[in-house]
Order: C-alpha cells, then structure tokens, then sequence
C-alpha cells in the first residue's frame, strides 16, 4: 500500500477514526434511510419496517392544495429572501474590505455575524412586537421575508467575505492608478472574483431560509403556512406518512440542489484553469 502523508502521520490511529467516523455517518444516514422507507408504506400510520408498497403517499402530497400551498409560500420566502441576503451581504463584505482600519474593520465584522449566534426564538419574538405594532405587515410575507432574510445574510457575509480575502490586494490600487473609478473596480475585478462566493451563499442562505420554522410560527399572516410550519403541523396532529413523503421530497430537492451548485462550480473551476494554461503558455 502507498505510504501517503496521511497514513503517516496518523499511523495506526488511522483505523479506530475510520470506525468512529463511519459509526458517526451511520446517524444520519439509518434515519433518513428509515424517513424514505416509511414513505411508501400501503398503510394509513408510519411503521417500520413498513407494511406493504404503495407511492399514493407522493401523489397525495403533491395533490394536496395544503401541502402544495405551503411549499410555493416557502419557495417564494426563500428566493425572496436569498436575494436580499445575497445583496446586502455583498455589499457589506465589499464595504468591509476597503476600511482602513482593523479595528472597525473586526468591530462590523462582528456585528454582521452576531445574528448566527442570536437564538431564533429571541429574533422571531422581537420581529413579532415589531409585526403587531404594523397592522399591514400582519397581512403580508414582508416581515417574514426581511426575517428570514437578516438571518442568512450572516452565511453570505462571511462566504464573500473569504472570497475577497483571497484576492490580490495589488489589483484595485492598479486599477484605480489606471483611473477606473469604484463602480468600474466593483464591476470589473471583485465581482468577477467573488461570484462563486456569491452562488455558494446563496445556496446556504436558501437552504438556511427554507428549513427555518421559528419565524414562520411567529411572522406568517393567519392561513398562511410554510413547509416547515406544514410539517410541524403534521407531526402534531398525526403521524401520517404524507409526512415521511414530504420530507422524503425535500431531500430530494436539496440534493438536486447542491448537486446543480456542485456542477456549475466544477465547470467554473475548469473554465478558469483552462484560462489560465492559455495564459501560461501565450
């Protein structure tokens, strides 16, 4: 067997890690495995191992105007609010990185992440006097939105935030000597470097805003439910398996989703080393 680095420098510990982080795999994937399984049970209440074979469980789902309602509530929080959360944490990041100052610069960087450690339920109860002080935001998904949206930006700023790190400090200096002015310099070198930062911000920030149910509880108009608030619902009321197919649904859109963000990264990345043999060998 090759003597990798790796192999190495762990050496025989190597083996008992290699239990250990399969055991660890083994938590999440037996469960969710078990959420599929029961899916597509012929019987009317979730058992394992399931009785029977039948998908009317999907078709019941998909057919159903609650559940169909709840998932195009959440579709359209979620890209709303992927949107704001990718320009304001963009913007931010940009700002951030053309202060002078180190401590302003680690006092806002601060200040943008503090949300991520803010418990939910504290943010969401907060929004909620605001939300009962505006007899027109109780009618409508905007404080919800800018919500949800002020709790992703945190995962945006910090993905651009590291693209910007990694980039050549020379570049806007030269730019700005060349008499390109900021919006130019903006346009034409950060964000081109920072555009794969932005997309995987995105991702988890729609991810982010899609799973997230406290605010929903809190925020969303009466009638109006969102997926995770369907759910939770669900689960409440009774263990049907439309609740096992619902999150079997789920799982599928995330995975098709990382999986799309995971093949316009490789074709990006292939693009860029292909420009950069050219310009090695012009």
């Amino acid at each position: 067997m090759a003597d990798t680095p790796l192999r190495r420098g762990i050496g025989w510990y190597r083996h008992p890690v290699l239990v250990i982080a399969l055991l660890t795999s083994l938590l999440f994937y037996v469960p969710f495995l078990v959420v599929v399984a029961t899916s597509w049970t012929g019987t009317s209440f979730i058992i394992f191992p399931p009785q029977g074979f039948s998908p009317h469980w999907y078709s019941d789902v998909l057919t159903d105007p609650e559940w169909s309602d709840a998932f195009r509530v959440s579709l359209l929080v979620s890209a709303t609010g992927t949107v704001i959360s990718v320009a304001l944490g963009t913007l931010g990041a940009l700002a951030l990185s053309r202060l002078r100052s180190r401590a302003a610069r680690r006092w806002l960087r601060t200040l943008f992440i503090v949300p991520m450690a803010i418990p939910p339920v504290a943010y969401a109860v907060g929004l909620y006097s605001v939300n009962l002080q505006v007899e027109v935001l109780q009618e409508s998904l905007t404080l919800l939105i800018l919500g949800e949206a002020l709790l992703a930006l945190p995962y945006v700023f910090v993905m651009v935030s590291s693209g910007l790190g990694q980039a050549d400090p020379a570049l806007r200096p030269a730019a700005s000597t060349l008499g390109a002015s900021w919006p130019l310099i903006v346009w034409r070198i950060d964000l081109p470097m920072i555009v794969g930062h932005m997309l995987a911000g995105a991702v988890f920030a729609f991810a982010v805003i899609f799973d997230e149910v406290v605010l929903s509880v809190f925020l969303a108009p009466i009638g109006v439910k969102t997926l995770p608030l369907q759910m939770l619902g669900a689960s409440q009321e009774a263990l049907s398996p439309q609740l096992t197919a619902a999150s079997t649904l789920i799982s599928v859109f995330a995975v098709l989703l990382l999986g799309a963000f995971s093949l316009l990264s490789n074709r990006r990345a292939a693009r860029a080393r292909r420009l950069a043999r050219k310009a090695a060998t012009a």
